[in-house]
């Protein structure tokens, strides 16, 4: 089999970075890269950081320019899908028909946003290029946006479209703004700081239909659209189900070296249910940091396992990341965890670090206009984790 590529499935970060990355590190064998989608592979954060003012032609985007796969020996495979996975024989099946062998598999399939049985089909959420256009010209055009969901993504193009003057309306279904990763302080903050901006949120609203037009709610009122869904995400394991590959909460199971129980298959990015640095337990990951993160990691674990090792295990302290009316956000760790809350500096002066602790041990922060406090912050939650990293090896 050594003449077989390694093969990625996948082409967004996670995917490109393992690619580049084995080759950066000195494998001088073949390598496959294959996306489903047509365009060269490009940065979907910057769908959403600023939707109604980014330059998104696929000349700033992308996250190598197109000569780099060649130069580099890698062979890009776009516009086509894999279909199935024979693990027995090694072998990737592709809806063009051809069939591809390989040394070592990488599965970076990452995630589709999630579509709740109320949204209707022709409801957008931000995902590809496409999507991101199509909304555009529709706020463009009414100069209206209403967005289901305040999390990270829907509450980046909430403000994207405020600060261009479209009227906007954000619905969340729980009763503060990203409750699933900030604490209250920090959610209490966010809201103050759209509604500053014009934006009218409404939370604890329960969307009983939406579609493009409209959003009607459960106790009976509507909100004019255009409507864009900012929900979550589903990772894609329908192809690791199929081939026989361990999955939980929708995630293809690694270990700490991203390694799955099936031999010469691994996976990384937001498919991958990576052991968590706090509980042990299988963890989806979901943001620009982590998918890079786990590419580069992914790439080490398949060249130690080609040459018969076995790195250190990948211990991940989460970090993401936003830019909302000018201001830059850091989370990282674990700060939505029921802990001990310091604010150190003035949130509504936009300068200030959150520290989450538990026990006395920082376990997660937020930086709003201090991000080189984030990367301090990191390093101290890592540092913590030390002893809870060696009890998660696999």
């Amino acid at each position: 089999m050594t003449d077989e590529p390694i093969v990625i499935v996948g082409a967004g970060t996670a995917g490109v970075t393992a690619a580049t990355t084995l080759r950066s590190s000195g494998f001088d064998g073949p390598i496959t890269l294959i996306g489903e989608e047509a365009e060269h592979p490009y940065r979907r954060t910057a769908l959403t950081k600023d939707l109604l003012a980014a330059d998104l032609s696929l000349e700033r985007i992308t996250l190598q320019k197109p000569a780099v796969w060649p130069e580099r020996g890698i062979d890009l495979v776009r516009g086509v899908a894999v279909t199935a996975i024979d693990t027995a024989r090694r072998v990737v099946v592709c809806d063009d028909g051809r069939q591809i062998g390989y040394r070592a598999l990488v599965l970076a399939t990452g995630a589709d946003s999630a579509r709740p049985d109320w949204l209707a089909g022709d409801v957008r959420s931000v995902r590809t290029l496409s999507d991101a256009l199509a909304v555009r010209r529709a706020v463009d055009e009414s100069g209206r946006l209403a967005v289901v969901g305040g999390g990270l993504i829907g509450l980046e193009l909430a403000a994207s479209a405020a600060t261009h003057g479209a009227s906007v309306d954000v619905v969340e279904a729980a009763d503060r703004l990203l409750g699933r990763v900030a604490p209250a302080v920090v959610s209490d903050w966010f809201l103050r700081l759209h509604e500053s901006h014009g934006v009218s949120v409404r939370l604890g609203a329960r969307v009983r239909a939406a579609s493009a037009r409209a959003i009607r709610l459960d106790e009976g009122s509507e909100i004019e659209g255009p409507v864009v869904a900012a929900v979550g995400m589903t990772p894609n394991v329908t192809l690791a189900q199929a081939a026989g590959l361990e999955t939980v909460g929708e995630g293809i199971i690694v270990d700490r070296c991203f390694a799955t129980a099936t031999p010469n298959v691994f996976a990384a990015g937001d498919a991958a249910a990576l052991p968590d640095a706090l509980t042990g337990r299988p963890s989806l990951g979901g943001h620009w940091f982590g998918a890079t993160d786990h590419g580069r990691a992914v790439a080490v674990s398949v060249l130690a396992h080609l040459d018969g090792g076995r790195p250190d295990g990948f211990v991940d302290v989460p970090r993401a990341w936003t830019v909302q009316y000018g201001i830059n956000v850091q989370m990282v760790g674990w700060p939505s965890v029921d802990g001990t809350v310091h604010v150190d500096g003035s949130l509504d002066d936009a300068d200030a670090s959150i520290r989450v602790s538990v026990d006395g041990r920082l376990v997660g922060a937020v930086t709003v206009g201090r991000a080189a406090a984030a990367r301090e912050l990191r390093s101290e939650i890592a540092v913590g984790l030390s002893e809870i990293a060696v009890g998660l090896s696999m």
